[in-house]
């Protein structure tokens, strides 16, 4: 009886290390980019303020050559700053993970060859410079907001008909020359914007 006893308590031990080694090796994407120190980052990032971080002149690439330029973090959000002249041009921009993204193309014909969202969570997409966000701006399945405020900026269009909730606005001269996409059926644009207004337009 007691060997039986113990026969079942080491198979409840061996099962309970296994369901916690298992637990160990859950990817968490909300903190692909957390650090301790300068050796849990990989190559080209700096560990800043408790998060892993490139400076926005430089290539952050992954295999299909966009950057994913995390310049600082504000809680979960991955901030990429792109605010000086020609900032963010040498690839498309690419939003790292699924954790939410805001980019801010500021700088005179930044992000040249267009931002996308790819899986993050949430993004906002800031085109405020002159001809900033040449190349299409790319939304993913999360929230999406677009604001596309220099002149001639989002010349190549919106891409936003798989996003669970999205809203443009083109304010600048000549903005947005391209075609904007938006999801869901007809009353989800309005003045050829796109709009999560009407209840069934955000299915976030």
């Amino acid at each position: 009886m007691v060997s039986a006893v113990a026969t079942v308590v080491r198979a409840l031990v061996v099962t309970a290390a296994a369901l916690a080694l298992h637990a160990c090796q859950i990817d968490s994407r909300s903190g692909d980019f957390r650090c301790e120190r300068e050796t849990d980052c990989p190559g080209g990032r700096d560990c800043v303020d408790g998060w892993c971080v490139v400076d926005p002149g430089e290539s952050d690439a992954g295999g299909d050559g966009a950057t994913s330029p995390c310049t600082r973090f504000d809680g979960e959000t991955c901030l990429i700053d792109c605010l000086t002249p020609g900032a963010c041009s040498a690839a498309p921009v690419q939003c790292p993970g699924t954790v939410p993204c805001a980019v801010t193309c500021s700088g005179s014909n930044a992000c040249a060859l267009g931002v996308s969202c790819g899986d993050a969570a949430a993004c906002t997409v800031t085109c405020d410079g002159p001809g900033s966000c040449a190349g299409q701006v790319a939304c993913g399945g999360g929230a999406c907001t677009v604001t596309c405020g220099g002149a001639g900026s989002c010349a190549a269009g919106i891409a936003c008909g798989q996003a669970c909730a999205c809203d443009t606005s083109c304010a600048g001269d000549g903005a947005c020359a391209g075609a904007i996409a938006c999801p869901g059926p007809p009353p989800c644009r309005s003045g050829g914007q796109c709009t999560s207004a009407p209840s069934q337009c955000d299915r976030c």
